[in-house]
């Protein structure tokens, strides 16, 4: 007797050949009467059916090949002799190895057949067909496209002959031919569908040859399967009549296959008790081996078995650990809540990975990464818990450490733009939760550029860190101190009940500079300035306070530095006016709106006129003339201070030289230098080449300075006045008296005019002070040896009062305001007196 399951798996693998079988009706053999079968003869029978047809489809399969190999050719030749080009190479290259494989299969199956099993060798046959199938389906939708219609009629009709060669030697086989048929003719019929003229007829007859090539597969297959059940009943009918001739070779016969199963069973047995013996052997090994911790745990929590790698990383020995709770191992990192969370979620979802603090056995904490699995029986009830976890510890510190590199300035050790931005959003979130006011100071230290330009970097890094520490020291702990940059800090107050509470922390963070500050080759004092914005009261977002507070520094640094200022509305209005106006100004010379006046000066003995000083003025058009202490302060903080005086120095040569050039005579302009130009630019080959430019003497200019920007750093502005003066420039110091000049310095400078200040003679005429010290700047100045001009004169008692001082020039309203080019030509087109004899009056 066979062996029932065997017969039943055979059965439930072969349904396609059963599918045959029940759809074909075979005639009885003995011509009227079915032979009697025996329970399960039918899977017998089919497993015998497919094992036949399957042999029949690996001979007819020798038959394909060269079947094959000639229809790619075909291809590849058509394909060249209408392109001159290779045919697509991924096409041919899969196609060759699909070639390939099948005919190493057909030698596998030549010789090995008897050792196979029939669903193996139907696996062999069937998925590289599905494979050529996937190729030919490619070859139309890669090919086709770029393809003209002779050469696609070429390959159709190759791949009609390929498909009805098909029908014929894939009979053996069911879907898979099947699918070749329909791979190899659906896509070549849809992509010539639009070939001009006959793409539609050829459409219709690839699908008519299709069809017919499924007709003439399955009236072929079913010859074919029709004729090896014939054959199978025959020899089921011979081995009958010889189990009748000889029931006891029959019974000999089965009881030593029933003995060679056993025995093969037997062996089957063997070899997967070996396999799972070096399994486990393995497994062992790799848990004895492994770097990780691994503890299985009963469903109690008692450890009952670790790995080398648990001593390694906890220092407890095995029989330290078995029998107990695996609570030893517990930190007082996390409460009780962590691990209630663990078990419900370990519970929940059979798994629970994260990281914890354990304790090692001496007592040391350390970060584990942690993986809890549970293990259930098969009825799905826990069992076990295993443990399996790694000392992340030295990670931990690592992260740790690039975290506050990440959000620290390496050079104060304080946070940095990522921490302030971070604690901003923090605090106001904290500050909008419970009711209360957000401080936020800013502030940097005055004049901290001169120490890096006069003792160097490393000084003004020694300076930061000096700084850093004492304003640490005067914070709170709940507040933040950051450095945002430079010699800019930031100090986040919190829990601010009212906004005066901050001033208090102002007071502190200035005094902490009233000492001088100690550093290893140098002692010196500093101060800073300090800006404050509140929150909610000057803004609710990040950014909007950071600017506000900006805008309060710089009103302190305005209000005399070393001082702090809140943030006020006004500030906002003021820079986003500030702002306009820069914008505007860039502009402007583009647009043309700058313009020179010019204001005469006079002699104070006579009031003849000496010559003009040049005043820059900006028309806006219809929004009038902008002052120029509004646009110019504005022009030196945004760099255009260095422009716009170039265009001045072009201006007022070229100017001279029209003049001249239209019968006015040579008239001497004073312009004003600002501190970049004389500093930074080139200020003497600027006048020498602007000059030579418009053919005019240098001796009919003259620079004015401040006084501010001469004794800020005379040894170096005073080689610059010099070469000036020996060019034949003549040099002014403007705005006399209201710095701080040094008269050591003064008397070396390359001076040849002192301009009092306009303030000065306003109250000479009513202060005797005032006089006093107009008198001593004349005398100062006759002494040594300088002219001295009074600006800013707007009565005849004024100028009277600086002609008795013995000033010799004069300037102002008293005698003309200043003017345009066209106001004085005119002026000077109506006078009787020649150009170049024209007096005051005259103008």
């Amino acid at each position: 007797m066979g062996d029932p399951n065997r017969i039943g798996g055979v059965a439930v693998a072969l349904d396609e050949v059963g599918d045959d079988l029940r759809s074909t009706r075979l005639p009885p053999a003995d011509g009227g009467q079915s032979c009697p079968r025996a329970p399960g003869s039918s899977a017998a029978a089919a497993e015998q059916l497919h094992s036949a047809l399957i042999d029949e489809a690996f001979r007819q399969g020798w038959a394909g090949i060269p079947m094959t190999a000639v229809s790619m050719l075909g291809m590849a030749g058509i394909h060249w002799l209408h392109t001159h080009a290779l045919i697509e190479p991924f096409w041919l290259v899969s196609g060759f190895v699909v070639f390939v494989l099948r005919m190493l299969l057909l030698f596998v199956h030549d010789a090995y057949r008897e050792t196979l099993s029939t669903l193996t060798r139907a696996r062999m046959f069937e998925w590289p067909l599905v494979l050529n199938c996937l190729v030919w389906a490619a070859l139309p939708i890669l090919v086709f496209p770029s393809a003209e219609p002779v050469e696609r009629l070429a390959m159709i009709a190759i791949i009609a002959g390929l498909a009805g060669g098909g029908a014929a030697v894939l009979a053996p086989v069911l879907w898979s031919a099947r699918l070749y048929i329909l791979c190899l003719m659906l896509p070549a019929s849809i992509m010539i569908l639009d070939t001009p003229g006959s793409g539609p007829v050829v459409f219709v007859l690839g699908i008519g040859f299709m069809a017919l090539s499924f007709f003439s597969h399955a009236r072929t297959r079913d010859v074919l399967v029709m004729a090896q059940q014939r054959l199978i009943e025959n020899q089921a009918l011979l081995a009958e009549m010889r189990e009748q001739r000889s029931v006891v070779d029959r019974l000999n016969q089965e009881l030593l296959s029933a003995q060679q199963r056993l025995l093969e069973h037997s062996l089957a047995l063997e070899v997967e008790v070996e396999e799972r013996t070096a399994r486990m052997r393995l497994a062992f090994s790799v848990i004895e081996n492994t770097a990780e911790g691994i503890m299985v745990m009963s469903i109690d929590g008692r450890i009952l078995e670790v790995n080398p790698g648990f001593t390694r990383i906890t220092g407890y020995a095995s029989e330290e650990v078995i029998g107990r709770s695996f609570k030893l191992l517990r930190s007082d990192r996390h409460g009780e809540d962590f691990f209630d969370q663990l078990w419900r979620c370990l519970h929940a979802t059979g798994r629970w990975d994260g990281e914890m603090w354990s304790r090692r056995k001496d007592g040391e904490v350390f970060l584990e990464r942690r993986v809890v699995d549970v293990v259930c029986d098969p009825e799905g009830q826990p069992t076990h818990y295993v443990s399996v976890f790694s000392d992340v510890t030295s990670d931990y510190h690592k992260d740790q450490q690039l975290l506050h590199q990440a959000l620290h300035d390496p050079l104060t050790g304080l946070g940095n733009r990522k921490l302030l931005l971070d604690r901003l959003e923090h605090g106001i979130a904290q500050s909008r939760r419970n009711g209360c006011r957000f401080g936020v100071l800013i502030f940097d230290l005055d004049q901290f550029k001169a120490v890096n330009d006069s003792l160097g970097h490393h000084v003004g890094d020694q300076l930061l860190c000096e700084v850093a520490g004492r304003l640490k020291a005067r914070l709170r702990a709940s507040d933040t101190l950051v450095r945002l940059g430079g010699d800019e800090f930031v100090a986040l107050m919190s829990d601010l009940r009212q906004p005066d509470d901050a001033v208090v922390l102002a007071h502190e963070l200035l005094d902490a500079f009233a000492r001088p500050f100690e550093l290893p080759n140098n002692r010196m004092h500093v101060r800073s300035s300090l800006g404050i914005a509140i929150y909610p009261d000057d803004g609710t977002d990040p950014d909007v306070l950071m600017k506000n507070a900006d805008m309060a520094l710089y009103a302190a640094k305005a209000a005399g530095r070393n001082t702090y200022h809140f943030f006020k509305p006004i500030f906002a209005d003021q820079a986003s006016e500030r702002l306009e106006l820069e914008l505007a100004l860039r502009e402007a010379m583009e647009r043309q709106e700058l313009s020179l006046y010019y204001q005469p000066k006079v002699a104070a003995s006579d009031h003849g006129f000496l010559g003009f000083e040049a005043l820059l003025r900006w028309n806006r058009g219809e929004l009038g003339f902008v002052p120029p202490d509004r646009f110019v302060p504005v022009a030196e903080d945004c760099g255009l201070i260095g422009q716009i005086g170039s265009w001045v120095l072009a201006e007022a040569c070229g100017q001279i030289a029209r003049w001249y050039r239209a019968g006015y005579g040579w008239r001497k302009v004073a312009i004003n230098v600002s501190a970049r130009q004389l500093v930074h630019d080139d200020l003497v080959g600027m006048i020498g080449r602007e000059c030579e430019r418009q053919g005019i003497s240098p001796t009919l200019l003259e620079v004015e300075v401040t006084e501010s920007c001469v004794m800020s750093n005379p040894s170096q502005t005073s080689p610059i006045l010099a070469a000036l003066r020996a060019m034949g420039v003549s040099v002014a110091i403007d705005d006399f008296g209201t710095g701080h000049s040094s008269l050591s310095y003064l008397r070396r400078l390359p001076v040849d005019v002192i301009k009092i200040d306009r303030s000065f003679v306003h109250e000479a005429a009513r202060d005797t002070g005032a006089e006093a010290i107009v008198k001593t700047i004349v005398n100062l100045s006759k002494t040594l040896g300088m002219d001295v001009v009074a600006e800013g004169v707007e009565t005849l008692e004024q100028a009277e009062m600086l002609a008795r001082m013995e000033c010799d020039v004069l300037q102002g309203y008293c005698f003309a305001q200043p003017m345009p080019v066209d106001e004085i030509e005119r002026r000077w087109r109506e006078s009787d007196a020649t150009p170049s004899a024209l007096g005051l009056a005259e103008i």
